[in-house]
């Protein structure tokens, strides 16, 4: 339990494994790590043994590329088969949201249940144009941080915007970029009325990528899935209001 690195498809990561109870394994965005879910993280330990890990390309795996998303889910079957757990509630958001909902798709058996944040299912233009935005020009990178924050969040310079510019600074930009094609080529809406496993979308009011008729299609796909709207919220849901998600995810 706690912290430790561990080796998924081959590329050593850091793991972080903490609580008791049901088991809730948390996929984080591009180009954010696994501290993304610290807030979200402390407000379920208290009970579901929450499971956190960096994916390729970030965090402490940042010296690895991003590979595709099938990938990316052998990687999480890989993780449960480690912790030998046979099922478990998959919390995803935005690339994070890719990877959970096509382990879902591919691993039903092993999905107890499943929370999309700020999710995409089907192919996005603007996820495609941030991606090439990036390779073409790496400055981009320090304005996007205007698309996830208020100019008054900025200027507050909190911890939620601390910790974004890090991640900015640390992740490096072909990475972000190939986490962002991952995004952008997704294709999986026809496929969604096949889970069955309970689940939820939760979007952002003023999220301009995974935008709020995006998600409530998902969820319109999914027989057992509930929509949540969260008013006045961006994209990094978790990150920004823990304790609006937690008891959505709970």
């Amino acid at each position: 339990m706690g912290e430790r690195t561990v080796v998924l498809g081959g590329v050593p990561t850091r793991l972080v494994d903490q609580g008791s109870g049901p088991v809730v394994v948390l996929v984080h965005a591009t180009p954010f790590d696994l501290d993304y879910w610290s807030g979200l993280a402390l407000a379920l330990h208290g009970t579901r043994r929450v499971v956190r890990y960096d994916l390729p390309g970030h965090g402490a795996a940042a010296d690895a590329p991003v590979p595709p998303t099938a990938c990316m889910v052998r990687d999480l079957v890989e993780l449960l088969d480690l912790l030998e757990v046979p099922a478990a509630h998959v919390v995803g958001h935005s690339l994070g949201a890719v990877v959970g909902q096509r382990f879902a798709l591919d691993h039903p058996d092993r999905t107890r249940r499943l929370s999309l944040l700020a999710p995409r299912a089907s192919p996005s233009p603007l996820f495609a144009n941030l991606s090439e935005a990036l390779r073409r020009d790496t400055a981009v990178a320090d304005v996007s941080i205007t698309r996830w924050f208020t100019p008054a969040q900025l200027a507050r310079n909190g911890s939620a915007v601390q910790y974004a510019r890090t991640r900015v600074e640390s992740t490096p930009v072909l990475s972000w970029a190939d986490g962002l094609a991952r995004v952008a080529e997704v294709d999986d809406l026809a496929e969604l009325p096949r889970l069955t496993m309970p689940a939820e979308v939760v979007v952002g009011e003023d999220d301009h990528g995974a935008k709020p008729e995006h998600g409530r299609a998902m969820a319109d796909a999914i027989p057992t899935a509930s929509f949540h709207l969260v008013p006045r919220a961006r994209s990094l849901l978790a990150l920004e209001h823990p304790e609006v998600v937690a008891p959505l995810v709970r």
